[in-house]
Parts: structure tokens; C-alpha cells; sequence
């Protein structure tokens, strides 16, 4: 009996770390890939819009940042909406 309900717990735990603390850092790892996606489009249209002499924003990552809602924090790109 004590043997089931030491396998019970193990199982339960291993359950509740799956489905909680993984699973979320798996989400935040995906949201960074795609904020470092969304800000490396940007940056290239900006980029491409001040070459052809559309735009004259001195700042191309900044002004990326502002228009997705996005800051550089240790060298990812985080949103400010998951504050």
C-alpha cells in the first residue's frame, strides 16, 4: 500500500511539472523566438524603407522595439505586454 502511494505521488508530481512550470518555460522560449522573428523583419524593412530614402529614423532597432512593444533584456527581445 505504502508503495502505491509513493508511485501515486511521483506520478502526481511529475504530472504537475509537465503541465506547469514545463510547459510555461516551453511558451516563453517561443515567445522570444518569435519577438527576435518580429523585430529581425522590422529592422529589415526599416532598413530597406532608409535605403530608398522613405525614412530618415536614425534608430532602426528603437523604432522597432516601440512599434511591437518590445525591449532587449540580456539580448532577447521581451514583450512589455507580458509584464
Amino acid at each position: 500500500m505504502a508503495k502505491l502511494a509513493i508511485f501515486l505521488a511521483i506520478v502526481g508530481l511529475a504530472y504537475w511539472y509537465w503541465s506547469g512550470p514545463y510547459q510555461e518555460s516551453t511558451r516563453t522560449a517561443n515567445r522570444l523566438q518569435e519577438n527576435a522573428v518580429t523585430m529581425k523583419r522590422c529592422i529589415d524593412v526599416e532598413q530597406q524603407l532608409r535605403a530608398a530614402g522613405a525614412s530618415a529614423e536614425l534608430d532602426v532597432e528603437r523604432l522597432c522595439a516601440e512599434k511591437n512593444n518590445l525591449y532587449l533584456r540580456d539580448g532577447k527581445w521581451h514583450s512589455k505586454a507580458d509584464h
